[in-house]
C-alpha cells in the first residue's frame, strides 16, 4: 500500500495548527508515512478553504441563496457558473477525501497502526475520518446528484471513488439514495466505535481530540441527513433520528464543530482573505437578505439584532443590500450598498461546520413546529454571534408563532455564511419566500446624503432576469464536470440517466 504524500500541505499545518513527529524513510526530505495529526490539521482547514472561500461560495451557492450578491459582475448571481470554479470545487472535495482516507489506511494497516495508537486509538481515529468524510459526501452529493462515493464499511462495487493508489481514474457514479442510506450507517457506526475516555485524534483544531464531542457530532449530522430524507424514506429516516437522539446530539453552543483561523494574511479565514489579501471586494450582502433582517421583507416585522454584524453600514450609515440585476450596468448603477460585517470579514472568523442552532430547528421542525425548541434556535444563534442577552429576549418575545415559514425562515437566517446547506434547506422546504424570484421587478428606495450633505431619497427599479433559463426559481444542482465526458464518459452517461438529466434544474432523489 502506498500513502499519498502530501509534504507541503502537512508542513503548512504542523506551522498553523500543531508540531508533530514525522518519520523518514530513506530520504530525509520526504516524510513515506504523513502523520494522520497532519492530516486531521490539514483537512478541517482546508476544506473550508475549499469551499467557503470567493470561489467556489462566493460564486455559486453564497449568491444562489442570496446572502450576498455581485456589485459589478451579475454572471453568477443569474447562475451562469464558471466551469473552472466547479472543477475545482470537485477535484478540492476529492483531494479532501482522499486524506481522510490515508487517515484509516495508517490506522488499519497491520504495521502502521501500532505507530499510530500511541497518540489516540486506531478505533478513534478511524470514526474521526469517517465522520469527516460523510461530511464532505453530503455535502458533495447534495451539489451534483448521484456521484463517485467510497465507504469504509461496505462492500459495494459502486462505492469505489477512492481505491486504488491514486483513487481510480474512471469511478462508478453512485446513486443518490444509495449514498444517503451508507452515510447514516457510516455516521451511525463511526459513533457507535468511539471511546470517549480515549483521545479521537492529534492535530484536531475543532473539539482538541474530544472524543464526546465527535460522538455528538456525528449524530447531529445523522439528525441532519435523516431529516432530508424524511419525505422519500420515511421508516429509515425516523429509525435514525430516533437512535440519534438517544446517543446524544449537541446540546448547546459549546458543542459547534467550527474551525477557527488565524490572525495572519496566510492563515486566515477564507473571506478575510478574500477581500483584504487578494482584495476582491466584489460582494455586499443581497438586497432580500438586508431588507428580510431590516424586517421589512418577511414574516417578522421588525429588526433583526443581527443586522449590524452580518452587514456593515455604508458611508452613511445605513444598511443597504445590492439589489439583483439584468445586467452588469444596471446593478453598477447602485452605489449604496453595505459590506459584509467586521466579524464575518474578520481574520479569525470561525467557519462552521454545524451548529446546535440547526438541531434545535430540526427539532422543532419534527416536533410539529415546537415553538421552544423554534426559540431555543433563535436564541442559540444570537448567542453564538455574540448578540447581548436582553436584545435577544426582546426579540424572541416578539417573535410570531413557530410555523414551517417561520422556523425555516429563522433556520436561513441562522444559517449565514453556510450557504450550501441553507441552499439545500431551500430546495427541500422552499422557504425562506423572501428571495427575489426571477422575473420579478421590483423597487429599492435608498436614503443617502446628498453633495450637500442633504439627507435625499432615491427610487430605483430593478428585475432579475437569470441568464440560465430554469423552471424553478433557484437551481436544483450543479451539472457535472465538462471533462467528465472525456475521462469517464461511460459512467457519466449511466449517472446522467440514472438522474434524468444533467441540468440545473433536474431535482435530486430526495426532492422527489
Amino acid at each position: 500500500m502506498r500513502i499519498t504524500k502530501y509534504i507541503a500541505c502537512l508542513v503548512l499545518g504542523a506551522i498553523f495548527f500543531t508540531s508533530c513527529e514525522v518519520d523518514y524513510i530513506e530520504n530525509p526530505n520526504e516524510p513515506g508515512v504523513p502523520p494522520t495529526s497532519g492530516l486531521m490539521s490539514r483537512v478541517q482547514k482546508q476544506l473550508m478553504n475549499d469551499t467557503r472561500d470567493e470561489w467556489f461560495s462566493g460564486r455559486m451557492a453564497l449568491l444562489w441563496v442570496q446572502y450576498w450578491n455581485q456589485v459589478n459582475y451579475t454572471e453568477e448571481d443569474r447562475f451562469l457558473y464558471r466551469e473552472t470554479v466547479n472543477k475545482s470545487g470537485w477535484d478540492d472535495l476529492y483531494a479532501n477525501a482522499r486524506d481522510l482516507k490515508s487517515i484509516i489506511d495508517i490506522n488499519t494497516d497491520p504495521e502502521l497502526k501500532i505507530d499510530a495508537a500511541l497518540d489516540a486509538p486506531n478505533e478513534n481515529q478511524i470514526a474521526a475520518a469517517r465522520i469527516m468524510l460523510a461530511y464532505i459526501f453530503q455535502l458533495a452529493t447534495d451539489i451534483w446528484g448521484d456521484i463517485p462515493y467510497y465507504s469504509y464499511g461496505t462492500n459495494n462495487q459502486d462505492f469505489d471513488a477512492l481505491y486504488g493508489d491514486e483513487g481510480v481514474l474512471t469511478p462508478q457514479y453512485a446513486r443518490q439514495k444509495d449514498i444517503y442510506v451508507d452515510l447514516l450507517k457510516e455516521l451511525d457506526e463511526a459513533q457507535a466505535m468511539i471511546i470517549e475516555d480515549a483521545n479521537m485524534i492529534n492535530g484536531d483544531n475543532i473539539y482538541n481530540g474530544d472524543a464526546t464531542k465527535w460522538k455528538k457530532f456525528a449524530n447531529s449530522l445523522r439528525l441532519r441527513i435523516a431529516n432530508r430524507i424524511k419525505d422519500v424514506e420515511p421508516d429509515l429516516a425516523a429509525e435514525h433520528i430516533a437512535d440519534a437522539l438517544a446517543q446524544g446530539v449537541f446540546e448547546s453552543n459549546e458543542d459547534n464543530a467550527v474551525i477557527y483561523f488565524e490572525n495572519s494574511a496566510l492563515n486566515g479565514a477564507p473571506m478575510y482573505r478574500a477581500f483584504y489579501v487578494e482584495n476582491r471586494t466584489d460582494f455586499s450582502p443581497s438586497y432580500s437578505f438586508v431588507e428580510l433582517l431590516k424586517g421589512n421583507r418577511g414574516p417578522f416585522g421588525m429588526e433583526d439584532p443581527r443586522l449590524p454584524i452580518y452587514v456593515a453600514p455604508n458611508g452613511d450609515g445605513f444598511y443597504y443590500g445590492v439589489p439583483m440585476a439584468n445586467s452588469n450596468d444596471k446593478v453598477r448603477e447602485y452605489k449604496h450598498e453595505s459590506l459584509p460585517g467586521d466579524v464575518v470579514l474578520s481574520p479569525t472568523y470561525g467557519e462552521v461546520y454545524m451548529e446546535y442552532s440547526e438541531v434545535c430547528f430540526i427539532l422543532s421542525e419534527l416536533n410539529g413546529w415546537d415553538q421552544t425548541l423554534y426559540e431555543e434556535g433563535v436564541r442559540a444563534s444570537m448567542s453564538k454571534w455574540d448578540v447581548e442577552s436582553l436584545d435577544i429576549e426582546d426579540y424572541v418575545n416578539a417573535l410570531p408563532p413557530a410555523s414551517e415559514e417561520t422556523v425555516m425562515t429563522q433556520k436561513y437566517i441562522a444559517l449565514y455564511m453556510q450557504p450550501y446547506e441553507a441552499w439545500s434547506e431551500i430546495r427541500r422546504t422552499g422557504y425562506p419566500t423572501t428571495l427575489i424570484k426571477p422575473g420579478e421587478t421590483y423597487t429599492v428606495t435608498t436614503e443617502y446624503y446628498n453633495d450637500e450633505e442633504v439627507l435625499d431619497v432615491m427610487e430605483q427599479t430593478f428585475t432579475f432576469e437569470p441568464i440560465v433559463d430554469l423552471d424553478v426559481d433557484v437551481p436544483t444542482r450543479v451539472k457535472y464536470l465538462l471533462n467528465e465526458a472525456s475521462v469517464n464518459s461511460v459512467n457519466l452517461e449511466d449517472a446522467i440517466v440514472n438522474m434524468g438529466g444533467d441540468e440545473m434544474d433536474t431535482p435530486l432523489w430526495w426532492m422527489e
